[in-house]
């Protein structure tokens, strides 16, 4: 894949449905999808939980192909969470992750937050290796909806905070 046929934009209206189903698939692949439930109500209004709030959303594409996504939301002035990082089953295990994650981080500097931190369950090794080889550390574990999970955490780099 050449990096010209992969677009990563913000996430717009007519987006929704695409990223609903990437969702679903994605998460049925790894075996952490359940049914239906509140715990999914930011993926029916992407604009006002992620980007309306202060953080943001990414999807990227491959030609047509809603690829891979994933959210950037608002915890306070200096952190944010990545959330719902989803690659295509199809698509997996070509950098597309990575790409969502370094363009989420950069979004997070630009947006002046000084920490990102993140979830992903104990049963994701490839998502707990990306995040592990990107510099993300291991702060503790817990459930989340039922899931044995991974909380991470980062330091942003290019903030001017020396502390």
């Amino acid at each position: 894949m050449s990096q010209d046929e992969l677009i990563v934009r913000r996430f717009e209206s007519g987006d929704s449905d695409g990223v609903w189903h990437l969702h679903r698939s994605a998460s049925q692949h790894v075996g952490v999808c359940g049914p239906e439930g509140t715990w999914e109500d930011d993926l029916r209004n992407v604009g006002a939980v992620y980007i309306g709030s202060g953080g943001d959303f990414v999807v990227a594409h491959i030609g047509p192909q809603l690829a891979a996504m994933g959210g950037l939301k608002r915890v306070d002035d200096d952190v944010a969470e990545v959330k719902r990082m989803r690659v295509d089953p199809d698509f997996q295990r070509r950098g597309l992750g990575r790409r969502v994650l370094r363009e989420l981080e950069s979004r997070a500097v630009a947006l002046g937050f000084k920490w990102i931190m993140l979830d992903t369950t104990t049963i994701q090794a490839g998502a707990q290796r990306l995040y592990e080889t990107a510099g993300y550390v291991r702060r503790k574990e817990g459930t989340l909806h039922g899931y044995a999970v991974i909380f991470y955490e980062k330091r942003l780099i290019g903030q001017d905070d020396p502390t």
